[in-house]
C-alpha cells in the first residue's frame, strides 16, 4: 500500500491550521465576554441582579442566553475527554461486584484481546521469528563481537588451565598461551554454523516471540496503555477540539430554542400560567438536547479515529477525508515501532524471557551443550580420549566438557550489553517494523485497534448522553430562575 500524497498548505493557511482551535475559543469565549461587557454599560438602568451584580433586566436575559453556547463548549469538550480517559483508566478495576459495579478502562480490561490482535499482525505477519534469526551473520557476528568473545574466550582457557594443571599453565610462555586462545577461536567458527542451522530449525519450539510481546503487555497494562496514549496523542487532542466546536454550534441551536420558546411572552410561571408550554419546555428541550449532543458528539470523536478507512483525497489534492488515526498511519508506524521495539521485541527481553522460562532454558541448554560437547570431542586426539580416563579417572573427559560449558556461562553475561546491542542492530526490527506497519493497507491498520474498543463504545456514547441530560437538566432550572 502507497498512501496518497497530499499538497502542502500555503504558508498563511498551514499557519491558521496550526492555531485554528486557538483562535476559535479566542474568538467565541472572547467575544461573548467583550459583547456583554459592552451591553451591560450600555443598559444603565440596573433594575435587577444576577447573583450579586447589580443588572440591567435586559442583560441578564442575554447573558443566560449567551452561555447556552459556551456551557455546550465546555461541556462538550470536557466529556469528550472524559470519554477518551475511560477508554485507559482506571488501569485496574475500581468498584465492587467486579465486572458489574464499577469500571476499568477498555484497553487495560481488554488487554489480552488487544495485546493479541496488535501482536498477530505485526509479529506474526508482518515479521517471523525464522526472518530475525536469518539476519544472523557469520562475519557480521564474529567481527562485531570479536572484543567480548577473545575475552570470554581467553577467561575460560584461564580458568580451566588454573584449575586442572596450573603448574604447567605457569610454566607456558605467552605465545603459547595465546596460540591456544587463537585455536579456541577457530573452533568456535568452525561450531557457529551448525549452531545457527540448529537454532533456525528448532527457533519455533525455543522461544514465541509474539507470545513473548503479548504475555508482557498482558502482565503490565500501563505500559500497554501509555504505548496506545502516546501514539494516539495527536488524534486524540484533535478529536475534542473538534467536539468543542460542534458543541458550540449545538449550543447555538440550543439557545435559538430556547429564544423562539421564550419569544413574546410576558409574566411569570405560577397559577394557571404555569401550564405553559414556555414555563415547562425548557426543562424538555435542554435535556433532550443534552442528551443528542452528548450521544453525538462522543459518537462522532469515535468515528472521526477510524472513518473514513480509504484517503479520499479533496480540494485540489490538498486535504484527505480519513480517519485522523489512519491518517497519520506514516508516523504512527515508526512510533508503535520504536515503542514495540524498545519495550517489548528487543534482545534484553529475549534473552530475559529465555533465563525465566525453565522449559525454553532448557531446550538452549540442550542445543548449546551438544555443540560444546561435539566441539570438544574434535579438538581432542584419540589418544587422549583413550589414556585420560586411565590416568585421571572415568568421567574426567565429560567433566571437563562440563567445567567448559559453565565457565563460558559464566563469562558471557559480562558482556550481555555488547551483545544485545549487536542483535538489535542485526535483528533491525524497528526499521523492518515501522516500513512494513506503514505499507499496511489501512483497512488492516484499523482492524488492529478498532474492533477491541467497538465492543464497549456503547458504554462511553451512553456516559455522554447521561451527562449531557444533567447539563441540560442545570441549564433549564438556572434559566428558568
Amino acid at each position: 500500500y502507497e498512501p496518497p500524497t497530499v499538497r502542502p498548505l500555503p504558508p498563511c493557511l498551514a499557519w491558521i491550521r496550526k492555531r485554528i482551535f486557538k483562535i476559535f475559543l479566542v474568538t467565541v469565549f472572547g467575544g461573548a465576554i467583550t459583547f456583554l461587557i459592552i451591553m451591560y454599560f450600555g443598559l444603565n438602568d440596573h433594575d435587577t441582579k444576577l447573583l450579586f451584580l447589580p443588572c440591567n433586566y435586559r442583560w441578564k436575559d442575554l447573558f443566560k442566553y449567551v452561555t447556552i453556547p459556551l456551557v455546550s463548549t465546555i461541556f462538550t469538550w470536557w466529556h469528550v475527554w472524559l470519554g477518551i480517559q475511560m477508554c485507559f483508566y482506571p488501569v485496574q478495576f475500581v468498584g465492587c461486584c467486579e465486572p458489574y459495579l464499577g469500571w476499568q478502562g477498555i484497553v487495560p480490561r481488554r488487554a489480552h484481546i488487544m495485546a493479541t490482535r496488535s501482536c498477530d499482525i505485526m509479529i506474526g505477519t508482518l515479521i517471523t521469528v525464522e526472518e530475525i534469526i536469518e539476519r544472523i551473520n557469520e562475519e557480521d557476528f564474529f567481527s562485531s563481537l570479536e572484543h567480548p568473545l577473545t575475552e570470554t574466550s581467553a577467561a575460560v582457557i584461564d580458568n580451566l588451565a588454573r584449575r586442572h594443571c596450573p603448574d604447567l599453565w605457569a610454566r607456558l610462555p605467552e605465545v603459547v598461551k595465546a596460540e591456544l586462545r587463537t585455536k579456541v577461536m577457530e573452533q568456535s567458527r568452525v561450531m557457529f554454523g551448525p549452531v545457527i542451522e540448529d537454532l533456525k530449525t528448532n527457533i519455533n519450539r525455543i522461544i514465541d516471540i509474539k507470545q513473548m510481546a503479548i504475555d508482557i503487555l498482558v502482565e503490565n497494562k500501563p505500559l500497554l496503555v501509555k504505548m496506545f496514549l502516546q501514539i494516539g496523542q495527536r488524534e486524540f487532542v484533535f478529536i475534542q477540539h473538534v467536539s468543542a466546536v460542534m458543541g458550540f454550534f449545538l449550543g447555538a441551536l440550543q439557545m435559538t430554542f430556547w429564544i423562539i420558546l421564550n419569544h413574546g411572552e410576558e409574566g411569570h410561571c405560577q397559577g394557571a400560567a404555569g401550564h405553559s408550554f414556555r414555563c415547562w419546555g425548557g426543562f424538555v428541550i435542554l435535556p433532550v438536547s443534552g442528551l443528542i449532543i452528548g450521544y453525538f458528539t462522543n459518537w462522532l470523536g469515535i468515528t472521526m479515529i477510524f472513518r473514513p478507512v480509504e484517503p479520499k483525497i479533496v480540494c485540489g489534492g490538498y486535504v484527505n477525508l480519513q480517519g485522523v488515526f489512519l491518517k497519520r498511519q506514516q508516523q504512527v508506524s515508526a512510533e508503535l515501532a520504536k515503542m514495540i521495539c524498545t519495550h517489548l521485541v528487543r534482545a534484553g527481553k529475549m534473552l530475559e524471557y529465555v533465563v525465566k522460562k525453565d522449559d525454553v532454558l532448557n531446550k538452549v541448554m540442550t542445543i548449546y551443550e551438544g555443540h560444546i560437547k561435539e566441539a570438544v570431542d574434535k579438538s581432542l586426539p584419540g589418544s587422549f580420549k583413550v589414556l585420560a580416563p586411565r590416568i585421571y579417572g572415568d568421567g574426567t573427559i565429560d567433566k571437563f566438557k562440563k567445567d567448559i560449558i559453565d565457565e563460558t556461562l559464566a563469562e558471557l553475561p559480562k558482556h550481555s550489553t555488547e551483545i544485545e546491542n549487536y542483535m538489535d542492530r542485526a535483528f533491525a526490527l524497528q526499521e523492518t517494523l515501522a516500513y512494513r506497519l506503514s505499507r499496511l493497507h489501512p483497512a488492516r491498520f484499523e482492524g488492529m485497534l478498532h474492533p477491541v474498543f467497538q465492543e464497549d463504545e456503547w458504554m462511553v456514547l451512553l456516559l455522554g448522553g447521561v451527562l449531557g441530560v444533567l447539563v441540560g437538566a442545570l441549564q433549564a432550572f438556572a434559566l428558568g430562575s
